[in-house]
Order: C-alpha cells, then structure tokens, then sequence
C-alpha cells in the first residue's frame, strides 16, 4: 500500500523522532536481547528506530521503499557500521531466510498486505525469533486538539476522516491493532506472546503541534493547496492560546510480541 510520506520526507524527518524511552525499557523487562541481536527494522523511515536500536548494541538491517527517507537516513545514522539501509518493502524485503532474531515494525504494519508481509516477516526469522509490532498515536483529549481536528475535518471536503491504511477496513480492533492481523500473523505460526500498552503526554509548542500535524496521515493525503490552507486556520488557531505554555498532548503506545513458531 503506497503512502505520500515521502514526499514530506524532511518534515516527517523534523518532527516525528518521539519514540519513548518506555518502549526499550519495557522490552528488557520481557528479557528481549537488543545488545548483539540480528536486527530488521520494516518500514524503518528516516531510521528513528534503527539507530535507538543500534544504541542498544543491535546489528540492523534498515528495510525501507522510499528513497527520501534512505537518504535522509543514512546521513542521519552516520558512520554507524551497525546500521545497513537497504531499499525494499515489507512484502518483498530482500532479505536472507532464518537469519533474524528480531523483527521490528513501527507505526507500518498498516501500510503492509498483511498477509504476504506475515510471510515474509516468517521467512526471514529464524526459528523462536521475535516479532515486535509497535504503534504510536496521540490521543484527542483537549481543547486545542479538538478544535485543530475540526479544522481538519471541515478542511477535507467533508469526506470522513478515516484510520490509516488498513486500519480504515478492519471489522474490529484489538488493543489498537485490526483483528486481522492477528488472523494473518496466526497463519504464519507467528503466535502472539504478550500485548502491552503504554499512556504518557508529549509536551508541544505550538510550531511543534503544527509540524506534527502537518506529517499526520490525514493531511499529507490533502492536495497541497488545502492542506496549506488547514495549517494556516490551525496556527490561527493557536495564536488564540496562551503560547506561553507547551501543549500536553497524550499519547498511547501500543505493542505486540510475537514469536515464530514456524520450524
């Protein structure tokens, strides 16, 4: 399923390194080795991930389709002999069978067919290798949130605002995640191990708020004249505010773990 991410490649670059210090914390309290491990990173973007990974003492194959995001993440990683970006998708990675010990997907597996990336996620573990699925999203709980949506909702047409890629299809969700899922990762003998879920609040100013919206799935779906016109009513918006302050924005970390069961 193809994205317009890359085209905001620079701006998503700027404004969406926020993965929380909680998510590796709570990866070591499930004893999952990230120091040594054999690494791949789907749908790895700028490489925010790969390289907090790379921190960890983890070996990473950086697997991305955007030629944007590889660019920028290679100068981003720098010299990190521990990071390897490669140009590929999740369906079709490139990658060696029975060579990982972990696989990674951040805030993509939405974007993913499902089922052909299940196979292929079980195709290039090796056997008992992790699967960790993880989703970041904010959560609309304040005034300022709730009028920046409304300007969104009213700038697209009137047209719904759905979930992003296949989330939009599913018939219910489980912790976050579309039961689909769960069907296409059971299939492969991907057998989930545990679930869990995190809350915390992210403090914004208001250019923050904006690049963050700005690279939201909604509006980098917008044609680019509407969208400009969306973050203009939305920084109008925000001068209205007591811009002494920071936003608290709140947040929900979602997380899946997996293991192949696959021999």
């Amino acid at each position: 399923m193809k994205t317009k991410f890359h085209n905001y490649a620079e701006e998503y670059f700027k404004h969406r390194n926020d993965i929380p210090s909680v998510f590796f914390e709570e990866l070591a309290k499930r004893n999952i080795e990230l120091s040594g491990s054999k690494v791949a990173d789907i749908g790895a973007g700028p490489g925010f991930l790969s390289k907090a990974l790379s921190g960890y003492g983890a070996i990473v194959d950086a697997v991305e389709p955007s030629e944007e995001f590889i660019e920028i993440g290679k100068k981003y990683v720098g010299k990190d002999d521990r990071i390897n970006f490669t140009k590929g998708t999740a369906e079709k990675t490139g990658l060696d069978d029975d060579t990982y010990d972990i696989v990674f997907v951040m805030r993509a597996w939405q974007w993913f067919d499902s089922d052909k990336a299940a196979k292929e996620v079980r195709r290039i573990l090796k056997p008992d290798g992790i699967l960790v699925v993880a989703d970041i999203g904010f959560k609309v709980a304040n005034k300022m949130m709730k009028e920046s949506m409304k300007i969104i909702k009213k700038s697209s047409k009137h047209e719904e605002l759905k979930p992003a890629g296949s989330k939009e299809d599913s018939i219910q969700m489980i912790n976050g995640f579309p039961v689909e899922w769960f069907s296409d990762w059971r299939h492969e003998k991907l057998n989930l191990e545990e679930f869990f879920k995190h809350e915390y609040k992210v403090k914004f100013t208001d250019q923050e708020w904006l690049g963050r919206l700005g690279t939201s799935s909604w509006l980098v779906s917008f044609k680019q004249k509407r969208m400009d016109k969306a973050m203009e009513k939305i920084a109008e918006l925000l001068d209205t505010m007591d811009d002494e302050k920071k936003h608290k924005v709140p947040h929900v970390l979602n997380v899946a773990i997996l293991k192949n069961k696959h021999k």
